[in-house]
């Protein structure tokens, strides 16, 4: 029976998809539910003698640069975490050394990870439709690992692979584009933007500089005004596809 009256299920998803995973991994758990969507939470927390769950997804290789900064501000007392890492398909480079060596710099204890695969947020061709029900019954594999080890009070170093230094922030060469035509100028991509990449007097254009092509905008776009697109986005798909065509699966690290 775990002795915790209370889990934390802490995420970044732009496109929703690793929410989606972590929620999953949540539903094992008996006990009383907080939220951090860390595209707006960015205060500094401490959790004590809890649960958490957290999930982040890879950009190029690495931890969202923003998703790093704000998991940089939650500190664990004595507290356990659940590790998601989400990636489209593609190798996961150094992203699940770099948040496991973060997570640990901020004393919480690991007790389970699993790389997970969604559908690809630049290409859609993809891991389409993933996760899928092989990948949920997967997860929810992995949580019942997770509580079965809770539950026998095993306390493990979880060795993971990455290197040091890591790669540095890449800014894909494409940009997100809004058609005018479909675009009603309702704000939703402005004020959910967490780079404030998008000018409230100028909705439908974006700041490439600011923007990190984190796919926020375009999936918060009711009327699917915006896209990935531009120079070298058809390079780039056609180039991602023929490379990614076999399936990875769900790897966990007990």
């Amino acid at each position: 029976m775990l002795n915790y009256e209370k889990l934390s299920v802490i995420y970044f998803s732009p496109s929703g998809k690793t929410e989606k995973i972590v929620n999953e991994v949540a539903k094992n758990f008996s006990m009383n539910r907080e939220s951090y969507n860390l595209l707006s939470f960015d205060d500094t927390k401490t959790f004590t003698d809890e649960l958490v769950i957290i999930g982040v997804p890879v950009f190029d290789g690495r931890i969202p640069k923003l998703a790093c900064e704000r998991l940089s501000n939650l500190k664990s007392e004595n507290t356990k975490a659940i590790v998601i890492l989400n990636y489209g398909n593609l190798d996961y480079g150094d992203a699940l050394l770099e948040l496991v060596e973060l997570l640990k710099e901020n004393d919480f204890e690991i007790v389970g990870i699993a790389t997970t695969v969604s559908q690809h947020p630049y290409f859609p061709e993809i891991a389409k439709n993933r996760p899928d029900m092989d990948d949920m019954k997967r997860i929810n594999e992995f949580s019942q690992k997770v509580i079965e080890k809770l539950n026998s009070n095993t306390r493990n170093e979880i060795f993971v692979s990455g290197y040091k230094p890591y790669t540095p922030y890449k800014t894909p060469d494409f940009g997100v584009l809004c058609d005018e035509d479909l675009c009603v100028e309702c704000m939703d991509c402005v004020y959910t933007c967490p780079e404030e990449a998008i000018p409230e007097d100028m909705p439908k254009k974006t700041s490439l500089d600011d923007c990190t092509r984190c796919s926020t905008c375009i999936n918060v776009c009711s009327e699917n005004a915006r896209s990935f697109g531009g120079m070298n986005y058809a390079k780039e798909m056609e180039t991602a596809i023929l490379n990614n065509l076999e399936r990875n699966e769900i790897e966990f690290f007990m």
